[in-house]
């Protein structure tokens, strides 16, 4: 911070003890105590460090700014430098001069992040933090008497934060300022404790304890910010092999009528997606690619990567454990982001931290895969979460989220070996919203949740297991686990009747499918010797081909085709809900 700066704070008058009467002017709230924190675990440490005096009414009415500037250093080094900052200063509202903990409104704590600490400093420096304007949210809610202080805050093990001067200036204005009123936070708060037990009560009745859940931190004024910024986009990317060309196909359908002259990553704030939806994620958002481009790099690598016929397949699965080399995807995932970034180690995490089109795609831990959530990827930072694996490279990323069990082979990145993203959460679209209310938290509007599927498949029947071994009921339990209708038919109505602006139509879902209606079939006994007897068939969907079947994506495609043609309406509204907050 330039010493100028410094120097006209230090300058101020001091806040006056007696505030019957204060002139209008910027004062200032000093402390020259040294204090440190330090977390232990991952839950937040939070200290005060200094406060204000009780406020009188006649006070709270006329202060326009505040901002703190704090003298401070972290403990200076960690393990993993992109894995985010986790030391930061916070200002609460406290009930009265004695309260040491943040005044409670509708079950919501009274704080809001200040700025974040200084990053791997070992020596002390200044720092400054975010201006708390005249209708910010803690000076609507500032009552008579409370109290404002300043906190220091810390999290997760090896983390401390140490501060030794600060100042907390105040700016009062001469007359009384017209504020909004105060932000109603209860309505948020039961949506999303609504959402919690649904939740809850899914996860109770399937025996699983890895769906998405909601954030801790969801319960603090911070996240639960009511300022005006535009609605959210955000887009979800099913997992489907070679079938994710047909969710390229809707994109663009979608793409064409919003915004023809822009790229996903300039519309959509946030692409989330597993398997082969976390790979196309990746190229939309990361590399940030056009659709068009997309799909003509996405038909090059399907033929060159599944390009096997099945007594190839058979053999390199008896002699490698997989039908597909994992070197070969490799390869081309690293010559396209070369091309892109210039250099194939390009780090998924974006240098800032904070882009404006964030992507995450999921794989899932082999070691845990039955009993653990899947593990985001992610290219910025969740200050809700920390990731598991920050540093990790987009080719690492692409491969993990893609490494379907028996196609390839894992991936071992740091302490996990990764599969497949697609075998806990085939259909990311819950994972995506959890997300989102952490990254921009509960009271931020959506225009547009857009889920796309790789094709609905046709009935999977389950076998009973046999004394006969049979890879048929593997592959029967493998479709039921990355079902991802199940998560449509879920979220379709909680994004729409929960998520902000509750009962306006948000959440679309675009899957191409070819309906078979139930039909009877005659059939004759063992040589028609006892007659005949009939098979009802259920009514079931037009098989859109295996995951590497390149050989049915014509067909696919064609079926996209005429399922883009006949959804042309509903297509037609979620480009309009794109673009109303393109404009």
């Amino acid at each position: 911070m330039p010493a100028k700066v410094l120097k006209n704070i230090e300058g101020c008058k001091a806040f006056p003890s007696d505030q019957s009467q204060i002139p209008d002017g910027k004062y200032l709230i000093a402390s020259d105590e040294e204090r440190s924190v330090e977390a232990v675990d991952a839950d937040i440490k939070a200290e005060i460090w200094f406060k204000t005096p009780a406020l009188d009414i006649g006070t709270i009415r006329k202060i326009d700014r505040l901002q703190l500037l704090a003298d401070s250093h972290d403990q200076g080094y960690a393990d993993i430098t992109s894995g985010g900052n986790w030391t930061w200063f916070e200002l609460a509202i406290l009930e009265d001069e004695s309260a040491y903990k943040p005044r409670v409104k509708d079950g919501v704590d009274l704080v809001w992040k200040s700025h974040d600490n200084r990053f791997l400093e070992e020596e002390f420096g200044w720092s400054q933090g975010k201006v708390f304007d005249e209708q910010h949210d803690l000076l609507r809610l500032v009552e008579d008497g409370n109290v404002i202080a300043v906190r220091l805050c810390a999290r997760f093990s090896g983390w401390s934060i140490s501060a030794r001067k600060g100042y907390l200036t105040i700016e009062i204005d001469t007359d009384e300022i017209e504020r909004d009123p105060p932000p109603a936070y209860g309505d948020i708060v039961s949506k999303v404790e609504n959402i919690q037990a649904v939740f809850r009560e899914v996860n109770n009745s399937i025996q699983a304890g890895f769906m998405p859940t909601l954030p801790d931190g969801l319960h603090t004024a911070q996240l639960l910010s009511t300022g005006a910024e535009r609605p959210l986009r955000v887009l979800s990317l099913d997992g489907g092999g070679v079938r994710g060309l047909s969710s390229l196909h809707l994109l663009n359908a979608v793409m064409k009528k919003a915004a023809p002259d822009k790229k996903p990553c300039e519309v959509f704030d946030m692409i989330g997606g597993t398997s082969t939806g976390g790979y196309i994620a990746i190229i939309l958002g990361r590399l940030k690619m056009s659709v068009d481009e997309c799909i003509k790099k996405y038909e090059d690598f399907m033929v060159k990567i599944f390009n096997k016929g099945t007594l190839k397949k058979g053999l390199d699965f008896i002699s490698n454990g997989e039908f597909y080399d994992e070197t070969v995807l490799e390869g081309l995932i690293k010559q396209l982001i070369k091309e892109k970034t210039g250099d194939e180690n390009t780090e998924l995490l974006e240098a800032a931290g904070n882009p404006a089109c964030k992507v995450f795609c999921m794989a899932v831990s082999q070691q845990a895969g039955n009993n653990r959530g899947p593990i985001f990827l992610r290219s910025y930072q969740n200050k809700q979460e920390m990731s598991l694996i920050p540093d990790i490279k987009i080719w690492q990323a692409a491969r993990a989220t893609s490494a379907a069990p028996a196609y390839f082979a894992p991936i071992t990145v740091g302490n996990y070996t990764l599969v497949d993203g697609g075998m806990g959460a085939n259909n990311p679209l819950g994972w995506l919203w959890t997300e989102v209310l952490a990254v921009f938290g509960p009271a931020r509007p959506t225009s547009c949740f857009l889920s796309i599927g790789t094709g609905m498949a046709a009935n999977q029947s389950i076998p009973s297991p046999g004394a006969v071994p049979s890879h048929t009921v593997e592959a029967a339990f493998a479709a039921v686990a990355t079902n991802t209708e199940l998560t449509n038919i879920l979220f379709r109505a909680l994004v729409n009747a929960f998520a902000p602006r509750p009962m306006e139509k948000k959440y679309w879902r675009l899957n191409v499918s070819q309906e078979i209606p139930a039909w009877d079939e005659e059939k004759r006994t063992w040589f028609g010797l006892g007659g005949t007897y009939v098979v009802h068939h259920p009514q079931d969907y037009k098989d859109v081909g295996a995951l590497d079947d390149v050989g049915a994506l014509k067909a696919l495609i064609e079926m996209t085709g005429k399922y883009i043609g006949d959804q042309d309406a509903i297509i037609g509204e979620c480009a309009k809900a794109l673009m109303a907050a393109v404009a």
